[in-house]
């Protein structure tokens, strides 16, 4: 029998929904991330405006799954941050004032007497403040787990009108959603989102289907760790849905060396100096 899970809550609240959050934990690993971007291309999909953050960088293992470069580490939209490295205890003041007539608004800042002014090139600026109305959290135990997102956007996600989604198989969960799809029996995260996504109608294309394919087999080690016929009910589905396996591991042709019609047979039709050692510099340069 299929799984089933507490989906009503999640499609209710979705279908007023003007903003959602798919949120990831700091230092994912690749099922947590390939569950998170097949559930943001499906609400994208759906036309839910939807964002997708994490306060960790993305790296190399990520970078070929489908959506990774929309990760973003803020989230918010609404209170503009400013930010500027100084020395500590070099201020004097910040003030702030208000020009009604000009609709502008003037920030001061005023070193210490025979410090150096602040460098206007230095000054960033950035965003928080998220305003969603659902929020999902994937593959973490506690919200401290989403690290600096949770810093900088505490009072949404500890705002119980919210809706907030805890989705993990992780144990010593903290049951911290006001819905908890929390399955401790199924191999990832991954697994889990395949019947997620299909229980609130949601298109799972290709793409869609590759990622959750890419996130089971890390977590199960390309199925050689896949402790129930479940697991694979779902790889069998995502394949008939178009996923690709292998697609983290598989050389992707831009990479592949080039056939030589002078190879003479036997050498794999590779160019002589391919099987040779290479060192590659910073610069992208072989030796």
């Amino acid at each position: 029998m299929a799984k089933t899970y507490n989906i009503e809550p999640v499609k209710a609240a979705l279908q007023t929904a003007k903003q959602v959050l798919v949120l990831l934990p700091q230092n994912p690993n690749v099922d947590s991330v390939a569950a998170a971007l097949a559930l943001y291309l499906a609400l994208v999909k759906k036309g839910l405006s939807t964002t997708i953050g994490c306060s960790s960088q993305m790296t190399v293992q990520f970078n070929r799954l489908f959506g990774v470069d929309k990760i973003k580490p803020r989230i918010g939209n609404q209170n503009l941050v400013i930010s500027f490295s100084y020395p500590e205890d070099s201020l004097e003041k910040v003030a702030y004032d208000k020009d009604p007539a000009n609709q502008k608004f003037h920030l001061t800042i005023e070193p210490k007497a025979g410090m150096q002014p602040l460098d206007a090139s230095q000054v960033e600026y950035s965003y928080t403040g998220s305003n969603a109305d659902v929020i999902f959290v994937i593959g973490s135990r506690t919200l401290e787990d989403l690290g600096e997102l949770y810093q900088q956007e505490k009072a949404l996600l500890d705002n119980k009108g919210k809706t907030l989604v805890n989705l993990s198989t992780l144990d010593k969960n903290s049951q911290f959603g006001t819905v908890n799809l929390y399955d401790p029996t199924a191999s990832g995260c991954s697994e889990i989102m395949a019947t997620v996504i299909k229980a609130l109608e949601l298109a799972l294309e290709p793409d869609m289907a590759t990622n959750l394919l890419a996130g089971i087999e890390a977590a199960t080690q390309n199925l050689t760790q896949a402790g129930s016929a479940d697991t694979f009910e779902a790889v069998v589905e995502l394949i008939r849905l178009g996923g690709q396996r292998n697609h983290l591991t598989t050389t992707p042709a831009w990479t592949r060396p080039t056939p030589n019609p002078s190879t003479p047979l036997g050498t794999s039709g590779t160019q002589p100096d391919w099987l040779k050692p290479k060192v590659f510099t910073g610069s992208g340069s072989q030796i």
